[in-house]
């Protein structure tokens, strides 16, 4: 195998792109940092798919559905959806629909895609895909190229994003700089290895609302990287690196209220597991998450009112699952979360710096319903603070069409 391929190929984890393209949503809040409280990243890691339910879906060729809804706390719900079918139309042309949700406290996001993938011979296909709305103005459309061989996938796409906003407008908006989004993936399974990557930039966008003297701005950097290896019999280990990159601002004039705000953030995300039999009704996932966030806020207009933000958080855990029955399985999982969490005034004013000291239990049922389906449902408690035990419940659902 050439070596660039072999260096391309070893940068791996996400077969698909990530398409999470620009929602007018996004326009709501500039500065998310201060809403991610002690507990808010391992309650995302305590309340994830398990590694096996990952592997399922992935694995999954026909139509499949997945939902995780979960407490974060007395206002906010996690809520993870996905839906995905492939149909075969005629032949070397098919059919794709995926619907995609994600609401946390950083984005609220709701696609549903639609594909056709048409074969053009020599390992190559063209893929042309979309995104309807009721509003014109937010559909989106783009176009891709794909090419297949030997073990190896490498597809680059275009979308265009809101792409007839300023034609077809129901208010006086408009975009001076348009958004697009460009997906480049690649896939490599050699063996019992698989490597993949993803790489999504959401180019540079500026939306003028006139109505509120206010030009919003965009962009967004996202890379995806992975390796796991799932030996026959043997247990499945897995390396997966996430960055991002996102800047956005509103920007007022004339601005009385002084209510121009920048952010821009950088996140890395390092995930180790691996995961395996314990015997015949047993298994174990154990790893570790390293979790690293710099972000900063300013005010175009007011040099003194910005902030820093830094946090880094070390969060080891382990789920341990066992077949009690033929249609019942249990979870228990230990999370915990160590680091810190410092925050900066540029005016020289009160600073804010805490540690990270967190540790939850995690214990649930699944019902099994033959080999695809599973129903499951969880509860969080918190072990660092006897005052309050109880800290969440979760659902979650899996289904194999």
């Amino acid at each position: 195998m050439p070596r660039p391929v072999l260096i391309l190929a070893l940068l791996a984890w996400l077969a698909c792109p990530a398409r999470a393209v620009f929602l007018k949503s996004q326009m709501e809040r500039i500065d998310h940092e201060p809403l991610f409280d002690s507990e808010y990243f391992l309650d995302l890691l305590s309340f994830s798919y398990p590694a096996s339910w990952e592997e399922d879906w992935k694995a999954s060729t026909g139509p499949a559905y997945r939902i995780n809804g979960a407490s974060l706390d007395c206002c906010d719900l996690l809520l993870q959806q996905e839906l995905k079918f492939r149909k075969s139309l005629s032949e070397g042309l098919s059919f794709r629909f995926r619907l995609v949700q994600q609401e946390d406290k950083d984005r609220q996001d709701l696609h549903h895609w639609l594909e056709l993938d048409q074969r053009l011979g020599m390992g190559f296909s063209a893929q042309a895909f979309g995104e309807p709305a009721f509003r014109k103005e937010d559909a989106d459309i783009g176009f891709g190229l794909a090419w297949q061989g030997g073990g190896l996938r490498a597809g680059a796409r275009r979308n265009f994003v809101d792409f007839n906003f300023n034609e077809r407008g129901s208010t006086n908006q408009r975009y001076s700089l348009k958004p697009q989004t460009d997906e480049l993936s690649l896939e490599f399974a050699p063996g019992e290895h698989r490597l993949e990557a993803s790489l999504e930039l959401d180019h540079p966008l500026r939306r003028e609302v006139p109505a509120e003297n206010r030009v919003f701005s965009f962009r967004r950097t996202t890379l995806s990287l992975g390796w796991r290896q799932a030996p026959a019999g043997g247990w499945a280990r897995s390396l997966r690196y996430g960055y991002e990159f996102q800047k956005k601002g509103d920007l007022f004039n004339p601005d009385p209220s002084i209510a121009s705000l920048e952010s821009r953030r950088q996140v890395h995300r390092l995930l180790a597991s691996a995961e395996g039999s314990l015997g015949p009704r047993d298994r174990l996932e154990a790893g570790g998450l390293f979790l690293s966030r710099a972000a900063r806020a300013d005010n175009a207009h007011d040099s003194s009112a910005g902030f820093f933000h830094r946090r880094w958080e070390l969060e080891p855990y382990a789920r341990w699952r066992r077949k009690a029955r033929d249609w019942l399985e249990t979870e228990l999982a230990g999370f915990l979360a160590l680091g810190e969490n410092r925050q900066r005034s540029a005016s020289g004013g009160p600073s804010l710096y805490e540690g990270v000291v967190e540790a939850k239990l995690g214990a649930g049922l699944e019902f099994l319903f033959g080999a695809s389906g599973r129903i499951g449902l969880y509860g969080n408690f918190d072990l660092d603070r006897p005052d309050k035990t109880w800290d969440g419940g979760s659902v979650r659902a899996l289904f194999l069409f």
